[in-house]
């Protein structure tokens, strides 16, 4: 604020100082020195054309006066030098020379028809004009002098004793006087206010810059949060709005449409499909008086959707009189999006527990309760109890490595395709009873140094979900093939497969899709997520391509070196 305060005082005095230069050449300022003294001639030397012209009318012989015609030649002459000499190379002062002699041409001009004319005397209203403008209350005084001399003149070429004729040298000093006191006082009094102006309109000028500069930085801050803002009049005018508003807004805009108003685009309520009533929607609300906070809206196509938290708080004048609303839009995507990730996982491990543990706590029960019931059965419960245990244990393995940020490999030399027969075997009893078949068509030898139980972990998981996402009648299969120093194994099925837009989160921890949740089938998204994070441990990559209704191919790569066995160590520990 204090160089905000210097420069609005520098710039007053800068313009001070100028208004102090102008003040001496305010009346002709518009022009340059030349054109100014032109301008300033011309009324005397057109009185004096006009008056000759009358002459010849009404009395050719004073034309022949060798006073007016002196004083005729040398009006015209004074305007000859006014448009002639280089007025600006010539001292400041010396343009007082053309008034001085204005006084000479209209004393003998006054003198010579003074039988014709008996208020010629009123010229000397033009050089005192210009000598009271130019000079102040300097070109009063030489205003009064030249006057004076204009009077005096007929006294001394024929004095009189009359009374009346005595005063005559006073009356037209006097006059003359009175109209240059009052060109100055008028011109100052002009001057005066033409300061204060140019000095409010400089003040005016400051404040704006200044005010240019506060919004400027205003918007720069506005523009850089994540927050949309949003400000508007009693009305619903629009007052301010930053750019992450307007991409809020962009996204409600339907397909093809200009730019509307707030009240037209596109609003759904938290459930992201009921459309917001108008008189319901943020701003309308906000325009009403109403404050409120975290107003959820969702805005955006199916596929681009975006949920946004709404909050206002209203704007009241000095009487408490409402004056607009100012209005904050959030963006909780991601937030909504995990709270109803984390209102599926525990839905889902619930059941994921609950099954076999309900199974576990029965077939023991008949065991325990009634022996005598099922002869020869006991082992058969107690299996089938064991591996609901089991499957509970891997559950609960599969949570604790999804939660840690460590998963070690400990690699070593291994035969990936006997890794593959055993882990297709193990999962061929489960396809079956699904109706699912398992082809492998990966034979031979792979050979590469890799944690085994590890990859055993990845084949088991994209086996299972292969399995798990097929229909009955449908085909599992697994390939396997080496490329230079790498090794690929595939897990194809054709299956129910995956969206388009689910494909970049089916890595993504606790990750479920849509239509896997609305067709019920188990699971709470954790295989996949283990799945790329052991490839990754080991320093390949996996990828998934699918298209639904068709099936899915999982994709692994691995690197075939021995590397990893000498660097388990910073591969253990990801």
């Amino acid at each position: 604020m204090q160089t905000n305060t210097a420069a609005r005082d520098k710039t007053t005095e800068n313009v001070e100082d100028d208004l102090v230069h102008q003040v001496e050449d305010k009346f002709f300022s518009d022009v340059t020195q030349r054109r100014s003294m032109l301008i300033s001639q011309l009324p005397l030397t057109v009185s004096m054309l006009i008056i000759a012209v009358i002459l010849a009318v009404i009395r050719p012989a004073t034309l022949g006066d060798p006073g007016f015609q002196f004083s005729l030649l040398l009006s015209l002459g004074l305007t000859a030098m006014c448009m002639l000499l280089p007025w600006h190379l010539l001292p400041p002062g010396s343009f007082v020379v053309v008034p001085l002699l204005d006084f000479l041409a209209v004393a003998v001009a006054r003198e010579a028809t003074a039988a014709s004319f008996t208020s010629l005397g009123l010229l000397l209203v033009f050089p005192v004009i210009w000598l009271a403008a130019r000079l102040g209350k300097l070109g009063v005084a030489l205003s009064f002098l030249g006057s004076a001399l204009v009077a005096t003149v007929p006294m001394v070429v024929a004095p009189s004793t009359a009374p009346f004729d005595a005063a005559r040298p006073f009356l037209l000093p006097a006059i003359m006087t009175v109209i240059a006191l009052a060109i100055h006082v008028l011109l100052s009094s002009v001057v005066s206010q033409d300061r204060r102006l140019k000095l409010k309109d400089a003040e005016l000028r400051t404040a704006y810059q200044e005010s240019l500069e506060r919004q400027r930085l205003l918007d720069t801050m506005l523009d850089i949060v994540g927050v949309g803002v949003h400000a508007v009049d009693a009305s619903g005018r629009d007052i301010l709005m930053n750019q992450q508003h307007r991409r809020n807004r962009a996204l409600a805009v339907p397909p093809g449409a200009p730019d509307p108003a707030d009240q037209e685009v596109d609003l759904l309520a938290s459930d992201g499909t009921t459309p917001i009533p108008p008189e319901h929607r943020p701003v309308a609300r906000a325009v009403q008086g109403q404050s409120f906070s975290d107003y959820l809206v969702r805005v955006g196509s199916p596929a681009n959707q975006r949920v946004l938290s709404s909050t206002a708080r209203a704007i009241r004048d000095k009487e408490g009189n409402f004056t607009g609303s100012v209005l904050a839009f959030s963006d909780v995507t991601e937030f909504v999006n995990a709270l109803a990730i984390k209102d599926d996982f525990v839905a889902n491990i619930s059941h994921e527990f609950r099954s076999p543990l309900m199974s576990i706590l029965g077939y023991l029960d008949l065991v325990l309760d009634s022996p005598e019931e099922h002869p020869g059965q006991h082992e058969a419960f107690l299996r089938i109890a064991q591996k609901n245990g089991e499957q509970l244990l891997n559950l609960v393995s599969d949570l604790l490595s999804a939660s840690s940020d460590s998963m070690g490999v400990h690699p070593q030399r291994m035969d990936l395709l006997d890794l593959i027969r055993m882990c297709v075997a193990t999962a061929k009893p489960r396809a079956e009873s699904r109706g699912v078949e398992i082809v492998n068509e990966a034979t031979g030898s792979l050979w590469l140094t890799a944690d085994s139980g590890r990859v055993t972990q990845v084949l088991d998981n994209l086996l299972s979900n292969a399995v798990k996402y097929s229909r009955p009648g449908d085909t599992v299969t697994v390939r396997a093939w080496d490329t230079a120093d790498l090794a690929h194994f595939a897990v194809a099925d054709t299956g129910i497969g995956i969206a388009e837009q689910d494909l970049p989160k089916i890595f993504t921890r606790y990750f479920r899709s849509d239509s896997v949740r609305e067709s019920l089938i188990p699971g709470v998204g954790l295989g996949l997520g283990i799945v790329k994070r052991i490839v990754e441990n080991h320093g390949g990559t996996v990828t998934a391509s699918s298209k639904p209704g068709l099936g899915s191919i999982f994709t692994v790569t691995l690197p075939k070196g021995t590397d990893l066995a000498d660097g388990a160590a910073g591969h253990a520990m990801r």
